[in-house]
């Protein structure tokens, strides 16, 4: 049940909060200060703008009379058990509504401001407006959601029906050339959606679960595969002693491992195709390289060479088809890992580029 703020004791709180109204009205976040009940005794400018009611409007009243009250019962109960009960700050995400009717969200966070004795002074809440974020997160689900099941699943099928065809169809020459070509597009748009589905997924890291991966082992699987897909290219690898134990999330760094190794194995020489794996240790990193004997990157080319969607001029003639996204993928990965990632091409005393990844160690 609330307690409602007398006239007498909300002048009496407004002169204990005068001072801090000061600072606060200098932030852009939305700040309120409420009194051990949820009564508004102060906010400030930005609170204004982000709800729509003037001071005068709220002073006295609790937020969820105004903008606040949208959220399930047990997010509410649950922020003042942690706030008035348990006497500690709360963070969480509330959906509220202006004085308008525009709904909006906000990232709360509420710390409890105590007397000397331990009683509850007063609450002061830092309450940043996250609507864009919120938006960029639902346009990120669906367009995965879209992607996965509305192009992939499709797209998976008919690669299927394709790899039938050219194998049982009793198909003439020319139909074989035909089926080959709508299996090539067809494993391009593959391709571009798994790369976007990527894309998208990497921004949500919060919700992946982080294992401990050993880094050669890894390496090892990837270069399996890419080998089975580059059958005329020869690979090698080496490793320095001891484990490469490193705390991450699996399919980022497998998907990093992926992009470069794979990439390296695209553009290594179309008659005597060789890439070079290493992985060691210095100070306190570890260091992953891959080394191709391709056509190198041209040198107008390589401050765009992670930009989205960007292939290298002599990329696009030696392999016609490609999504532009490998490469900016793996940047975007290792930024968000932590990770630098760089590249020389051409290669220490050789044609070709070698990729070189910095991982901190963590162990």
């Amino acid at each position: 049940m609330r307690t409602e703020l007398s006239e007498e004791r909300l002048r009496s709180y407004m002169e204990v909060v005068r001072s801090l109204g000061t600072a606060f009205d200098l932030l852009d976040d939305h700040v309120i200060i409420t009194d051990p009940d949820g009564n508004i005794i102060y906010m400030n400018e930005s609170a204004e703008r982000n709800t729509g009611y003037f001071r005068e409007e709220a002073l006295g009243k609790n937020p969820a009379d105004l903008w606040g009250g949208n959220m399930p019962q047990e997010f509410y109960e649950r922020m003042w058990l942690r706030i008035k009960k348990e006497k500690m700050p709360f963070v969480g995400e509330a959906r509220n509504k202006k004085k308008d009717g525009t709904e909006y969200w906000q990232e709360l966070h509420i710390s409890p401001v105590l007397w000397e004795n331990g009683d509850i002074k007063f609450f002061i809440g830092v309450e940043p407006n996250i609507t864009k974020k919120k938006e960029k997160e639902k346009f990120r689900e669906e367009f995965s959601s879209m992607l996965g099941h509305q192009l992939k699943n499709p797209l998976t099928s008919y690669k299927w029906a394709l790899e039938w065809l050219s194998k049982e169809g009793n198909l003439t020459g020319d139909q074989k050339e035909m089926i080959h070509a709508l299996y090539e597009q067809n494993e391009s748009l593959v391709n571009l959606v798994g790369d976007l589905l990527m894309y998208a997924r990497v921004g949500t890291l919060s919700d992946m679960q982080k294992g401990e991966i050993d880094l050669a082992k890894e390496i090892e699987a990837v270069l399996e595969r890419v080998r089975a897909k580059h059958p005329q290219v020869v690979f090698s690898f080496s490793k320095g002693d001891g484990l490469f134990l490193y705390s991450s999330y699996v399919s980022l760094v497998s998907q990093v491992f992926t992009n470069i190794i794979s990439n390296a194995a695209e553009y290594s020489d179309a008659q005597m195709g060789k890439v070079d794996v290493s992985l060691g240790r210095e100070d306190n990193a570890i260091l992953f390289s891959c080394r191709d004997n391709g056509v190198g990157i041209p040198a107008e080319d390589k401050e765009r060479i992670f930009s989205k969607f960007f292939r290298a001029s002599n990329a696009m003639k030696t392999k016609g088809k490609g999504t532009g996204l490998g490469l900016f993928i793996v940047k975007m990965i290792a930024d968000n890992l932590g990770w630098s990632v760089s590249f020389e091409s051409p290669a220490e005393n050789s044609r070709g580029t070698i990729f070189r990844i910095k991982i901190p160690d963590m162990l």
